[in-house]
């Protein structure tokens, strides 16, 4: 299920606590939705008021986070794209933590330790 959707200004809103909202109830409460030129997202599926929305600030925001919709046409074509780009920013990295490339220079220089070259090292500290 797509996590956005375009709400069309005359759906019944559902929001998780499980109230429900008339189109007109909703816009009371996000008077930005009434404007005609005003795309609204709402959530995927049933409960479509867990997340108010608007395409156009969307867009220019998921655009300065490095976003590219350039093969974008559709509404649908935008929301399929931030919801990608979400779900890669939200993908765990394969690159290695601060803490485990510092751990594995301890271990490398651990390993490449000898008795004359501690004794080196300690000479140039001073130690």
């Amino acid at each position: 299920m797509a996590r956005y959707a375009i709400w069309d200004k005359v759906s019944d809103v559902y929001v998780p606590t499980g109230a429900r909202y008339t189109a007109e109830q909703w816009m009371e409460k996000r008077p930005v939705a009434k404007l005609e030129s005003v795309k609204v997202v709402c959530a995927g599926g049933e409960i479509n008021g867990a997340f108010f929305g608007v395409l156009g600030d969307m867009v220019n925001q998921f655009e300065r986070s490095g976003c590219n919709f350039s093969a974008c046409i559709t509404d649908q074509d935008y929301l399929d794209v931030i919801e990608d780009y979400e779900n890669a920013m939200s993908e765990p990295s394969a690159e290695p933590t601060a803490e485990e490339r510092q751990a594995a220079a301890l271990e490398a220089i651990a390993e490449g330790a000898t008795s004359e070259s501690t004794e080196a090292m300690n000479a140039l500290l001073g130690v």
